[in-house]
């Protein structure tokens, strides 16, 4: 039985997946199972894989079919064929460490936590491996164990964010929970909130070390985002907002949340000034400005900065607008 159940999801990945899965292969620990999801490749992903683990007769390797679904659907189908006591999501245009899993695990296990958090390197070669930016947890890494609701302050201070890749968990968080399969911008946003939602009381240690090789591609989804796209941000936010009013101990979070939605609200305006979106721009408009006087800052620099963006907005300044769109990401 293996300790830790690995999950990724596979589509048209023919070009890059088989240095994923020479990485699976080198890991120096051994007691974990890689769930693959071949979510309906219409290229030579799945006989890549194929290929692969009958060359190295390892069984810790398993491929699972489905037709296309989406991220979200392949996800929980790994989580419904997982058997492991903690479970690590992993996409598979990227790269990892040899002591990714090893670590992961010994942090969870040495901390007797639930749910532990790592940093990230940025890539932009996934040969070569040079480190471009980071994922930085480390501003709150500590050896403090958080609370949900402490985590879930950073979390609306942009110093917390939802890439699954950076998260190990205990295997039981996710019995009754799965991801959204119709939501396609931050669908791992919303499950993880509603695992803290239902787990109010678990422990979550953050760590800054980073085993993990986040490889930017030009064509990825939030590269290619429309204002549309970005809107689904918002809707997700106002899910996360009734969740967490639903759970009283977590209710001192709402106005902190709201900053998030500021956020949120802030890509959708930025996005539609790109694209002349003229009825996205004056809904998210209407709502920024009504919104982020509620909302809660843990940092002065973020006020500041949403009191700008605000002075900007009220005035409709879209050609200062498109210039703040290069911070769109960290804003």
């Amino acid at each position: 039985m293996p300790d830790v159940s690995v999950i990724i999801p596979v589509y048209n990945a023919e070009q890059y997946i088989l240095y994923l899965l020479k990485d699976l292969n080198n890991q120096v620990y051994k007691k974990a199972e890689f769930i693959l999801i071949n979510d309906g490749s219409t290229d030579r992903s799945l006989q890549v894989m194929k290929d692969y683990i009958e060359r190295i007769h390892d069984n810790r390797f398993r491929i699972i079919n489905q037709p296309n679904s989406g991220v979200s659907t392949a996800r929980n189908n790994g989580l419904d064929h997982s058997c492991g006591k903690y479970i690590i999501f992993v996409d598979s245009d990227d790269r990892i460490s040899p002591l990714f899993i090893k670590k992961y695990v010994s942090q969870i296990v040495n901390n007797s936590s639930d749910i532990e958090v790592f940093s990230a390197l940025k890539v932009d070669d996934r040969r070569k491996l040079k480190e471009t930016g980071k994922i930085n947890y480390t501003p709150i890494a500590s050896q403090e164990i958080l609370s949900v609701a402490q985590y879930i302050k950073y979390f609306s201070n942009l110093q917390a964010w939802g890439y699954p890749f950076c998260y190990i968990f205990k295997r039981t968080l996710w019995n009754n929970i799965r991801f959204d399969p119709h939501i396609k911008y931050q669908e791992d946003v919303l499950a993880f909130f509603e695992i803290w939602a239902k787990n109010p009381n678990i422990k979550i240690h953050v760590n800054a070390e980073a085993y993990y090789y986040y490889v930017i591609r030009k064509d990825s989804a939030l590269h290619t985002m429309t204002s549309k796209d970005a809107w689904q941000f918002v809707e997700v936010d106002d899910k996360v907002l009734k969740l967490i009013k639903k759970q009283p101990s977590l209710a001192r979070c709402y106005d902190y949340l709201l900053a998030l939605k500021v956020s949120s609200l802030m890509i959708v305006i930025a996005t539609s000034c790109l694209e002349n979106d003229n009825e996205y721009y004056w809904k998210a408009r209407s709502e920024f400005i009504k919104l982020y006087g509620q909302a809660k800052y843990n940092s002065r620099k973020i006020w500041l900065r949403r009191k700008l963006q605000a002075v900007v907005i009220y005035f409709n300044l879209k050609f200062a607008i498109k210039k703040l769109y290069t911070h769109l990401y960290s804003n």
